[in-house]
C-alpha cells in the first residue's frame, strides 16, 4: 500500500446519469441530480414557522448583499423533510456563474468526522481499540517522544501533535499519507501528551493513516466503499489526483482581504487542490450529501434497515471529551447558540449546556470547515441545518448560529439589553482599521437587536455587551475580544480600541483613504519576478504576476498572496495581512538581489534572489 490512490469514485454512470434515467421513467430527482432521502414538505406540515424560515433565508441573502460571503447554499431539514433549500450569490463571481443547488464545496475539516467514523468501523470490527498505542501500527511513532500516544488521543485532539505536518513545506512535500504520519511520529508531539485540547490536522491525518494500515486500503477507497456509498453520498469525493468528472459543479474559493474578497482557487484554471487523500481534509461534498451523514448520527448508526455502526460507536463519537479551544489557541471556541458551549467528541463538535461536563448530553452536533461550511443537527428536534459557502476567513456561519437560535430554536426568548438605545448615536459611524488583514478598512458601529455592534467587512456584525468596570465592551459571542471607545476633552467619540489575544489595536473614527491602484510598472515587475530563498530556513518564495497583481507565494502557503501597489517607501503590503509588507532590495548596479518581509514589531525576514523568471499571469501551481 503506497497511499497514493486518490481515484474517481464513480466512472461514467454517475448521479447525473441516474437523474437522466429517472427523468425518462417519469420519476423525480431533486435539483442536484440525487434521489433525495429528504423529500420536500411545507414548513407548516412539519411544525415550522414559514415566516421564520423566510427570515433565515433573508439573513443569508443579506450576507451576500453586504459581502459577508460570495455565494452560499442553505438547507433546512425537519423530520427528514426538506422545508428550505436555497442557493444565493455567485459560484464564480469573475465568470458571472451563479451559485446553484447541487454545487460542490471543499468541506475542509468536515472531512474529520468521516475519517473518525472510518476508524470507528475498525474499532467495531475489533481490529483496533481506543487504548491501543499508535506505535503498534505506525513504526514512526515507536520512539521515546511518541510511543505513548494513543488512538483515543488522536481522535480527540489531545495527542500533543501540532496543527499541521506541512509547516514550512509545500503540499507536495510528502509522497503519501503514510509518509506524512511517519514524519509526525518521528518529529514528535508539540505539547505534553494529553495535557490539553489542541486542534490538530496532523492528529487527524494520523487517524487516516491508521485506517490505511489497519484496513489494508487507501483512505479514500476505504471511506468510499464503507461510508460514502452505503450512505448514498454520490456527490462526495476526495478532490485529488486525476479523473475528477464534476469540475463544472465545484465552487471557486474566495478569501477575505478585510476590504474585499479575492479568488484564491478555481476549478476553471487549477489542478486538484491536494496530491492525495488526507485524514484532516480533502473531501468535497454538497449540503444534501452531508445531511445524510448527520442523519446517520441521529439514527444511531442505521441507514434504512441496515446497521452501519454499533450504537456504542455512535456513543463514542458523540460523547463530550473536552471543551473545544479555538484553532491554534487555548481560548475556548465561541458560539452564538445561546446558553451553550462548544465541546469535542471523537471527531465531532458538540454543543452542550454552559458549564457542562463529560456527562452532558449534546444539544447540537456537527462540524464546520475553514472554507466556510457548517453543519448542525438537533437530535431531539430531528432538525438538520447546513450552510455552505466558499468564503475563507468569513464569519457568516458564526453569525448565522445566532439567527438560527433566535428564529428557530428560541423564537419566544426575549433578549435582555441593559442599555438605553437613545445613548448610542455618539458611538455610531465608521472607524478605520489598519491591522492584521485590514488595510484602510472601514468598520461600522451600528445598533443591532438593541445593542451596539461592530460590522467587520467580510466577517460578521459583532454585538457588544454592556461595558464592564474598565469600560470594555466584550463581544457577546466570546470573552476573548473587547472594544473601548476613545473620546476627546469635549466628550466626542474619536475612535475605539480593540483588545484581542493580548494585543491592542487603535481604530480611529473617520473615513478610509481612497486607494487608487495604479497599473503595474512592468519594467519593475520584470526585475523582481522569480524565486527567492529564505535565509533562515532555505524555503522557496515565488514572486510572480497573479491576475494582474504582483504576488508572492511561500512554498508552504497553498495560494498566492497578492500585494497592494507600493507606498511612498516602496513597501508592497500583503492584501490579506496588512501588517506584513514586502521590500525589494537592489545592489549598486540596480539589480534586485533580495526581498525583505517586514513584519510587526520591526521584525524582518530576508529572502535571497536565486532564479530569474519571466512574469506570467497564473499561479506557481499550474
Amino acid at each position: 500500500m503506497n497511499g497514493l490512490g486518490c481515484r474517481k469514485l464513480i466512472r461514467g454512470f454517475n448521479s447525473r446519469s441516474v437523474a437522466i434515467l429517472l427523468g425518462v421513467l417519469g420519476l423525480a430527482p431533486v435539483a442536484s441530480g440525487q434521489i433525495t432521502r429528504f423529500p420536500a414538505a411545507t414548513p407548516e406540515s412539519q411544525g415550522m414557522d414559514p415566516v421564520a424560515l423566510q427570515a433565515l433565508a433573508n439573513t443569508v441573502q443579506s450576507y451576500i448583499d453586504h459581502e459577508k460571503a460570495i455565494g452560499a447554499e442553505l438547507l433546512v431539514i425537519k423530520n427528514r423533510r426538506t422545508v428550505l433549500h436555497q442557493a444565493f450569490g455567485m459560484n464564480d463571481r469573475e465568470n458571472e456563474k451563479a451559485m446553484e443547488i447541487g454545487a460542490i464545496y471543499n468541506i475542509r475539516s468536515m472531512t474529520k468526522p468521516l475519517t473518525g467514523a472510518a476508524l470507528q468501523l475498525l474499532i467495531d470490527q475489533g481490529k483496533v481499540s481506543l487504548d491501543d498505542k499508535v506505535s503498534k501500527f505506525i513504526p514512526g511513532f515507536d520512539n521515546d517522544q511518541s510511543r505513548e500516544i494513543t488512538v483515543y488521543q488522536v481522535l480527540t485532539h489531545r495527542s500533543g501533535l501540532p496543527l499541521t505536518a506541512f509547516e514550512g513545506k509545500g503540499l507536495d512535500h510528502f509522497e503519501s499519507l503514510q509518509k506524512v504520519v511517519q514524519f509526525l511520529g518521528e518529529d514528535g508531539p508539540q505539547f505534553e501528551i494529553d495535557s490539553k485540547f489542541w486542534y490538530s490536522d496532523a492528529g487527524t491525518d494520523v487517524v487516516g493513516g491508521l485506517v490505511e494500515v489497519i484496513s489494508g486500503q487507501t483512505l479514500d477507497d476505504f471511506v468510499a466503499h464503507n461510508l460514502l456509498q452505503p450512505l448514498g453520498m454520490s456527490d462526495s469525493f476526495y478532490m485529488c489526483g486525476d479523473g475528477i468528472d464534476r469540475w463544472d459543479d465545484v465552487a471557486s474559493l474566495y478569501m477575505s482581504t478585510g476590504r474585499s474578497w479575492s479568488k484564491i482557487w478555481s476549478p476553471i484554471s487549477e489542478k486538484p487542490y491536494y496530491p492525495f487523500a488526507w485524514g484532516s481534509q480533502t473531501i468535497y461534498s454538497t449540503p444534501l450529501d452531508y445531511a445524510k451523514f448527520l442523519a446517520l448520527w441521529i439514527d444511531e448508526g442505521r441507514v434504512g434497515e441496515k446497521t452501519l455502526f454499533s450504537s456504542e460507536a455512535i456513543d463514542r463519537m458523540l460523547t463530550p471529551t473536552t471543551r473545544m479551544a479555538s484553532l491554534g489557541k487555548d481560548s475556548k471556541m465561541p458560539t452564538m447558540f445561546d446558553g451553550l458551549e462548544v465541546w469535542y467528541g471523537q471527531m465531532s463538535i458538540l454543543y452542550v449546556e454552559e458549564d457542562g461536563s463529560v456527562d452532558s448530553t449534546p444539544q447540537v452536533i456537527g462540524h464546520s470547515g475553514s472554507d466556510g461550511t457548517f453543519a448542525w443537527a438537533w437530535p431531539e428536534q430531528d432538525l438538520i441545518i447546513l450552510y455552505f459557502t466558499q468564503s475563507r476567513l468569513g464569519m457568516s456561519g458564526m453569525s448565522l448560529e445566532g439567527q438560527i437560535d433566535r428564529l428557530l430554536i428560541h423564537p419566544d426568548r426575549e433578549d435582555e439589553v441593559a442599555e438605553n438605545p437613545e445613548d448610542f448615536p455618539p458611538y455610531l459611524g465608521t472607524y478605520v482599521a489598519n491591522f492584521h488583514q485590514f488595510h484602510e478598512t472601514e468598520f461600522t458601529v451600528l445598533v443591532q437587536n438593541g445593542r451596539l455592534a461592530v460590522d467587520v467587512p467580510g466577517q460578521m456584525i459583532f454585538e457588544l455587551k454592556v461595558p464592564d468596570e474598565e469600560g470594555k465592551r466584550y463581544f457577546t459571542f466570546t470573552d476573548q475580544v473587547a472594544v473601548t471607545f476613545d473620546h476627546d476633552d469635549a466628550g466626542a467619540i474619536t475612535g475605539m480600541k480593540m483588545y484581542q489575544a493580548g494585543q491592542v489595536f487603535d481604530i480611529p473614527k473617520g473615513k478610509a483613504k481612497v486607494i487608487e491602484e495604479k497599473p503595474l510598472d512592468m519594467d519593475f515587475v520584470n526585475r523582481v519576478v522569480g524565486t527567492y530563498l529564505t535565509v533562515d530556513s532555505n524555503q522557496e518564495v515565488k514572486v510572480f504576476v497573479n491576475d494582474g497583481k504582483l504576488a508572492i507565494q511561500p512554498v508552504n502557503v497553498p495560494m498566492p498572496l497578492d500585494l497592494f501597489p507600493p507606498d511612498e517607501d516602496g513597501h508592497w503590503v500583503i492584501r490579506i495581512q496588512a501588517t506584513v509588507s514586502i521590500r525589494f532590495n537592489e545592489d549598486e548596479d540596480g539589480n534586485i538581489v533580495s526581498l525583505t518581509a517586514l513584519e510587526p514589531e520591526g521584525k524582518e525576514r530576508l529572502c535571497m534572489r536565486v532564479i530569474e523568471d519571466e512574469p506570467r499571469e497564473s499561479t506557481p501551481n499550474d
